[in-house]
């Protein structure tokens, strides 16, 4: 917030950084009068208040107390009498969730994590530079040398073995210690470890929208990038032989094994 004074004999002030700021000019001995402070919102807030809302004609001209405005019961109305313009919001809303979507996708496509790691990988924070010159933090995966052992049994188990989920669960809880659990004081559970054989980000590739709203979205829709963005922990053959089959899928689930390699 910026802060300005006005005085009825010295006119407006200097605008300043804080209260504290500009009620100390104000004492100083060239000012006459008595200044009142001012607190002005930024520009951009007020260029937000004039998108989403707007004067209502009616409540602009209606002066009488308890006369009729013309203003419907399902229109919104805020403190000041400004009617709540829908379609700058629906516009608005529809604008910022394309650019969130369009930024999301960008920093996936270049190699960089969003969110937490998976099992195996520790996220590692690195500066780098778009092409407007702006320096940003990104997150990047590199094995993590005690889990990443693991996600190689897990899917040695699933490859050459054949094993179930369910047995391998059973053998990593046998040894906590060797195979430590993702979610602390937690036992390893078959849905657990189909989350990671059927993530395609230990081939060495990042991916996102794999789910829409909670449910598995089509593998078309997936967002990937390019290959080995990060160190892989499996190949991409290990990976198509260790995905579950036709009977071991949940009702709805994608199958991590059909996307493409060349997809970007």
């Amino acid at each position: 917030m910026t802060t300005r004074l006005y005085c009825r004999e010295c006119g407006w002030h200097t605008k300043f950084r804080s209260k504290r700021s500009a009620l100390r000019a104000a004492g100083r001995p060239h000012c006459t009068g008595t200044p009142v402070a001012e607190t002005c919102p930024r520009r951009w807030s007020r260029l937000w208040t004039n998108l989403w809302t707007g004067r209502s004609d009616a409540a602009a001209n209606n002066t009488e107390v308890g006369a009729d405005d013309g203003i419907g019961d399902g229109e919104l109305i805020d403190a000041r009498g400004n009617r709540v313009q829908w379609a700058a919001l629906a516009a608005h809303h529809a604008e910022t969730t394309r650019r969130a979507r369009q930024a999301m996708v960008e920093i996936v496509r270049a190699g960089y994590q969003i969110g937490p790691p998976p099992y195996g990988y520790r996220a590692l924070r690195i500066r780098v530079t778009d092409p407007t010159g702006h320096s940003k933090l990104r997150a990047v995966l590199v094995p993590d040398w005690q889990t990443a052992a693991v996600v190689k049994q897990i899917f040695m188990w699933r490859a050459d073995h054949g094993l179930k989920f369910a047995v391998i669960a059973t053998r990593l809880n046998a040894d906590p210690r060797q195979y430590p659990v993702p979610v602390p004081n937690r036992r390893w559970t078959a849905k657990a470890v189909r989350r990671i054989v059927t993530n395609a980000k230990y081939t060495g590739r990042q991916v996102w929208g794999r789910t829409v709203a909670g449910r598995p979205a089509p593998v078309e829709q997936w967002v990937t990038s390019a290959p080995k963005v990060h160190e892989p922990l499996v190949d991409e053959r290990t990976f198509r032989r260790a995905q579950p089959g036709p009977t071991e899928h949940p009702p709805g689930a994608a199958n991590a094994a059909d996307c493409p390699p060349s997809a970007a």
